[in-house]
């Protein structure tokens, strides 16, 4: 069965339920960004993109990737492979972008006017296959990168509900999810990434729902800690990827919780502890922080100010946008934009190294995210 009819017929097994009343509203909600993948790819091929786009590209970008897997499919499209990785790599090369480490790049950001544009790396919550998988891209294309990690995915003490859910979709044909009276049915791939995509989409901002969805998991069985012994380095490896001349580590809270359902000195301690943890087993000083999640419901200038106050020179959300001068300005809600999935339309890519993305989110109006 083709890659359309099979998604065909899970839309359809999606909205068979939906009462007739609301079957416009829903249906529109997946026409919408079939359209808009539609005209991305139509500006593209033109060859119009870049051009319609330029008040949106600014001198540098952030590119975030969590894990490079062996089997993307088999991990319900959570990362993506080596492969692409080493494309993406060949494309920001090929834009006329230099890849450098952060302070570089934010060093060139002083002087834009005599700076070349630039890409930064990241890789968020340590996961062992940045090691086996993406480090020897990286070393290939002789490309530098920060690590941003979290305390408890080295110490196996961190609710990692997201590969729960993962490890759970997996494994079954259909899921009961009492949270939000929905039964799930996962009987093929493109309906288990579709189920991971709908409950992680629920969980959004609210960290309370987080919480129930650990609950739910462990009622089932789900092993967290073996699972994140499964995927995440420990402190021996991370210690010796860390001294790797292209890595730089960087912190991610102590326990990847959604940082704005937490109150002011829990916030500055996820911080402050976290920085700690990696400066005492490393050896280095971790200058950069990326906030879990980091969209606007989940990070704000009161994060912005406890991650000045805890001793980090910048901090990274997860709001999409290139980089530009006036971010210096606000160097602690500085925008990253995510490549990291799979599978991943050239046309896609295109649009986020151009600057595309953002002056089509914002409708041509903000090219410069993040700074309040």
């Amino acid at each position: 069965m083709s890659h359309f009819l099979r998604n065909l017929r899970r839309v359809g097994r999606e909205i068979r339920d939906v009462p007739l009343g609301q079957l416009p509203e829903t249906l529109t909600g997946f026409a919408k960004p079939k359209l808009e993948k539609a005209f991305e790819e139509a500006l593209y091929r033109s060859g119009l993109m870049a051009f319609s786009s330029r008040r949106f590209s600014g001198l540098g970008i952030a590119l975030m990737f969590h894990e490079i897997q062996d089997d993307v499919e088999g991990e319900l499209y959570t990362g993506c492979p080596q492969s692409q990785l080493a494309r993406i790599l060949a494309e920001v090369k090929k834009s006329g972008r230099e890849i450098v480490t952060i302070e570089e790049g934010l060093q060139r950001l002083k002087d834009p006017a005599n700076s070349k544009p630039f890409a930064l790396l990241t890789f968020d919550d340590a996961y062992r296959d940045n090691l086996s998988n993406a480090l020897p891209v990286l070393e290939d294309a002789a490309a530098p990168m920060t690590l941003f990690v979290p305390t408890g995915m080295i110490t196996r003490q961190i609710d990692t509900w997201w590969l729960g859910l993962r490890d759970l979709l997996r494994v079954n044909q259909e899921l009961h999810f009492p949270p939000m009276d929905r039964l799930f049915r996962c009987t093929d791939l493109l309906e288990k990434s579709a189920a991971l995509r709908q409950i992680t989409a629920w969980i959004g901002t609210d960290q309370s729902r987080a919480e129930q969805l650990g609950s739910f998991l462990s009622a089932l069985g789900i092993d967290g800690p073996a699972l994140v012994d499964r995927y995440a380095m420990d402190r021996e490896t991370l210690q010796a990827f860390a001294a790797h001349p292209l890595v730089t580590i960087g912190a991610h809270t102590d326990t990847h919780r959604i940082l704005s359902a937490l109150d002011d000195e829990t916030v500055l301690t996820e911080f402050v502890s976290n920085k700690a943890f990696l400066e005492e087993l490393t050896g280095v000083e971790v200058s950069y922080l990326a906030y879990p999640y980091g969209t606007e419901g989940a990070c704000g200038l009161r994060e912005a100010d406890m991650a000045a106050r805890a001793g980090f020179k910048g901090a990274f959300t997860t709001r999409p946008g290139h980089l530009f001068p006036e971010h210096l300005s606000s160097p602690f809600l500085l925008p990253r934009i995510d490549v990291g999935y799979f599978p991943q339309r050239q046309s896609a890519l295109a649009s986020r190294l151009t600057g595309f993305q953002r002056a089509r989110l914002t409708r041509w109006r903000e090219p410069v995210a993040t700074l309040t």
